[in-house]
């Protein structure tokens, strides 16, 4: 269990996941990735973690994971980001108009011990996952104006994923059965 930045670094580093700590984040600068290709070039993915004391919760999020100020095809690109944030549970996709900026950002929720180590590290694979899988749809929308909105078929994790949230009966009611468990153990 983690609850705070210090902990959280030691839990990360003690899973292989070399962080470091800067003011109020822990960050991961390069996580690998399979297909999303960041703004230098390299097949990683930068993630910030920290915790939302307001909300009771861990923020694991990816800062200018895109820009969309270099969309050639700036509607195309809304409109692929926000269809691959409704098909994909758990990840969503943030927007600052002004900047262009485009963050990926999980919630992973903070009992009142802090977060479990399976749980930051099970919310932490969903950004390379979400951006390895959308990537491809993302930048054909930005570069030519159209992608798939069926997201070329879920990848293997992300369909197990989707499947035990609708067993559950959605990611509400599986966030409610996780706190049950919780309680009982």
């Amino acid at each position: 269990m983690a609850t705070t930045l210090d902990e959280l670094k030691i839990l990360l580093e003690a899973r292989g996941y070399p962080c470091r700590k800067i003011f109020d984040l822990c960050v991961l600068a390069d996580l690998p990735t399979q297909s999303y290709t960041n703004a230098k070039g390299a097949k990683s993915i930068e993630v910030q973690l920290a915790f939302d004391e307001k909300n009771g919760c861990l923020t694991i999020d990816t800062p200018w994971a895109f820009d969309s100020k270099q969309a050639a095809h700036k509607e195309a690109m809304l409109t692929c980001l926000l269809s691959a944030s409704a098909k994909t549970p758990l990840v969503k996709t943030q927007l600052d108009p002004m900047a262009g900026e485009v963050r990926l950002r999980v919630d992973c929720c903070c009992g009142s011990d802090g977060v479990e180590a399976e749980s930051v590290v099970r919310m932490l694979s969903l950004i390379p996952a979400f951006a390895d899988r959308w990537y491809p749809h993302i930048k054909n929308a930005m570069e030519k104006g159209s992608f798939d909105p069926a997201g070329g078929g879920a990848a293997p994790a992300e369909s197990h994923l989707e499947s035990i949230a609708r067993r559950a009966g959605g990611i509400n009611r599986l966030e409610a059965l996780l706190r049950m468990r919780h309680r009982n153990n």
